[in-house]
């Protein structure tokens, strides 16, 4: 990968290691190789030991940059979270750190490493879309492409070995269920046949509240089921937010989406919908008697944030309107679990 390919990186992953990725690509120049000895290179190149060390340097944290941009941090501690939401469900006020800790430790390993083989499972389309082609391995930064693949490997399933170690049977199935849905029936399966293949990936974040959930009891009630309905609800009309703004995208790599293979203006009232049904399933656990009036003014008040835009979205659908619910959906779903963790605590 030469220099020129590094500024034409415009976005999130590009931007933070733009600097160091230059760095790799440096290592293709004759003037320099940092896969010579010190002496050699020395002799081979008029620079510094200062220099050299520093370049050295340089390469070894684009390398690391790049291992941890491939698990896809963000949704691997969305997936911790909904397990530690499961936990604080089940045990109330009184919460076993210490399983809640492997739980969450566990998870966010089995989703990260998930999130690695979806990486190198989808680098072939990942390089022909502009929002992804920033990724590691579409820029060659990491080689050969199978490392990634025995990364995420590893991850998932040290994520289960801690599960099965320290937590019981059905956490540790419904993690392994989570994870393996996301690489198997999502990438693998769905993901290039079906435009309702994201529908699957609310299935793993569902599957990770479930696991925290049975590891601290064994029983089971419609006070979980409710939050997993919710998560599940909440994945496709997040993402097609974002599938309407990177349409053409989708188009280039041959990917169905609702707003490729159906329209832009079904897509949004789509996304739209599910968004504000959730506003009324989230009032549930309190008309239940499940939680208490903190959680309801809490998950009703930033219902009504998310409310309007996603109404004007329904009825005049626009990309930019889809990009704006995009941006809050994620927030809104940190909010409500906000209003569980309060209410269990304070209430």
């Amino acid at each position: 990968m030469g220099l020129d390919s590094c500024d034409n990186i415009k976005s999130g992953y590009g931007h933070r290691i733009t600097g160091y990725i230059r760095t790799l690509g440096d290592r293709n120049l004759k003037q320099f190789s940092l896969a010579e000895p010190l002496s050699q290179a020395l002799l081979d190149a008029d620079v510094s030991i200062g220099s050299y060390l520093k370049r050295r340097f340089l390469y070894r944290w684009a390398t690391v940059t790049a291992y941890l941009a491939l698990p896809k941090i963000r949704s691997a501690t969305l997936n911790s979270l909904s397990a530690l939401l499961g936990v604080l469900l089940a045990a109330g006020s009184s919460v076993p750190w210490g399983t809640a800790a492997v739980l969450a430790a566990s998870v966010w390993l089995a989703a990260a490493g998930a999130g690695a083989i979806n990486s190198y499972l989808d680098r072939d389309i990942d390089r022909v879309m502009q929002r992804t082609s920033h990724r590691p391995l579409p820029l060659g930064v990491i080689q050969p492409a199978e490392r990634a693949l025995y990364a995420g490997v590893s991850l998932t399933l040290t994520g289960l070995l801690i599960a099965a170690l320290w937590l019981n049977l059905m956490a540790t199935l419904f993690i392994a269920l989570g994870a393996g849905a996301y690489i198997f029936v999502y990438t693998l399966w769905l993901k290039r046949k079906t435009p309702w293949s994201i529908i699957i990936g609310g299935l793993a974040g569902s599957c990770a509240l479930l696991a925290g959930w049975f590891s601290v009891t064994n029983s089971f009630s419609l006070f979980p089921l409710l939050f997993s309905i919710f998560i599940f609800l909440w994945t496709p009309g997040h993402f097609w937010g974002l599938a309407i703004r990177t349409k053409e995208d989708s188009e280039l790599a041959n990917i169905p989406t609702l707003a490729t293979r159906y329209g832009e203006k079904t897509a949004t009232k789509w996304a739209s919908f599910l968004n504000i049904i959730l506003i009324p399933i989230s009032a549930i656990p309190y008309l239940l008697g499940m939680l208490g009036e903190i959680y309801l003014i809490t998950s009703i008040t930033i219902g009504l944030v998310i409310l309007f835009p996603n109404i004007k979205l329904f009825f005049t659908p626009t990309r930019q309107r889809a990009w704006t619910v995009f941006k809050i959906s994620s927030p809104y779903l940190a909010v409500v679990y906000l209003a569980v963790f309060l209410d269990i605590m304070l209430g």
